[in-house]
């Protein structure tokens, strides 16, 4: 297996710490599904101008990463009878 080092500034280095944690992920795991997301087609995300991110930005990785794709083996144990109405 094959290692890549990366040189990131000490506020770029806070800063994913920051993001992984309120992911509750490992920042390796953050980096492993970028990268799957880019090799499967997916567009880089840059950050807007006013470093706002929009839905779509933010749901493409998840979408297009695998980090989500366990979901297809669970089985289906809710309905949309169970609960109450909205």
């Amino acid at each position: 297996m094959a290692q890549l080092n990366v040189k990131l500034s000490e506020s770029e280095i806070e800063a994913l710490r920051g993001y992984a944690a309120r992911r509750r992920t490992p920042i390796s795991w953050l980096i492993k599904d970028y990268i799957h997301y880019l090799l499967a087609g997916g567009q880089p995300v840059l950050p807007l101008a006013d470093d706002a991110l929009d839905s779509a930005e933010l749901t493409s990785p998840a979408q297009w990463g695998g980090s989500l794709d366990w979901l297809a083996t669970e089985p289906d144990i809710y309905s949309i009878s169970d609960g109450e109405p909205v």
